[in-house]
């Protein structure tokens, strides 16, 4: 691992956050001296990604300029070896596209890349003399299940289109990791991921990945902190205060002409709904229930003492 690659890496900017948490994953696997040569197979249970879905990241990467990679041909009965990653700060990086396959100017794209199906591949032909697969069916272009985690979480809007289906198909925690700056360090990234469980209670807690927590964790980290941040617990009240925010704003009546998105809830409702969050046993952040709110709903007897407690509301 080099210190000076994971350093640079968290410094990009404008990433997806999916690749760039394979390009801090490439240059934690980066050595000083050697380079970088993970396998596919690595990355891929290095990040908890598809392979389909690990070659999609490394696309935009190179096409950021962020990587190069050059492929190395093997000797034998293997007839690559594995694929070198050239990161960006390194002294050697390319400034046009490498020769990732070999490929010299106004030769054909490699086999892997722009090969028509059915069609022997060039690089290959004399050695093989099997024809390329059919990218339509190749396990790089499906999108395969990721067999390194299978959990599958959903917020009250993930059958919304647009960027809930990406996170709907990439773990919560992955998108958290990849959208902190350099505010949350290395050895901070190391410990927080035991805290887990915490990014569970928002989504059961019907907090929103992109709305909610997202934002509030890259305005958390945008610079480096003297005291390193421990756990996901830390950002808790900042994400309920805006879920409340957001959801008050969607709740407040339009003006004369405009359309009615949502029905206003009465104050009985509220207390309804509040208490059925509390006594359903599923996480709630203190700063969710005021006392003004905790008091009504003793008096309306929907909750007991005990329960706040629980909860850490008194």
């Amino acid at each position: 691992m080099s210190k000076l690659a994971t350093d640079w890496a968290i410094l990009q900017r404008g990433l997806h956050p999916a690749a760039k948490l394979v390009l801090w994953h490439l240059s934690n696997r980066h050595t000083p001296g050697s380079g970088c040569f993970p396998s596919q197979d690595q990355l891929t249970a290095d990040a908890e990604i598809s392979r389909a879905s690990l070659n999609i990241q490394l696309r935009r990467l190179e096409e950021a300029g962020l990587i190069r990679r050059l492929r190395r041909p093997g000797r034998g009965p293997t007839p690559w070896k594995s694929t070198r990653y050239i990161l960006g700060f390194e002294a050697d990086f390319p400034q046009k596209p490498s020769p990732d396959s070999g490929r010299k100017s106004g030769q054909k794209p490699s086999p892997d890349l722009a090969q028509t199906p059915g069609k022997p591949c060039p690089d290959l032909q004399q050695k093989h003399a099997k024809p390329c697969p059919d990218l339509e069916q190749s396990h790089l272009r499906i999108l395969d299940t990721n067999l390194v985690r299978k959990k599958e979480t959903t917020t009250a809007r993930s059958t919304h289109a647009g960027t809930h289906d990406t996170h709907a198909r990439e773990a919560p925690e992955m998108a958290c990791l990849a959208a902190c700056g350099e505010g949350l360090c290395v050895e901070a990234r190391a410990v927080i991921q035991a805290t887990a469980p915490v990014i569970d209670g928002w989504m059961a807690a019907g907090y929103d990945l992109d709305a909610d927590i997202l934002p509030v964790l890259q305005a958390r980290t945008l610079r480096k902190r003297d005291d390193p941040i421990r756990t996901w617990a830390y950002f808790t009240p900042a994400v309920a205060k805006r879920h409340a925010q957001r959801v008050a704003l969607t709740a407040k009546p339009k003006s004369a002409g405009e359309t009615q998105t949502a029905p206003t809830l009465s104050a009985q409702e509220i207390l309804l709904q509040t208490a059925q969050w509390l006594n359903s046993g599923r996480f709630v952040p203190p700063s969710a229930v005021n006392n003004t709110t905790r008091d009504a709903l003793l008096r309306a007897g929907l909750v007991t003492k005990e329960t706040l407690r629980s909860h850490q509301i008194y």
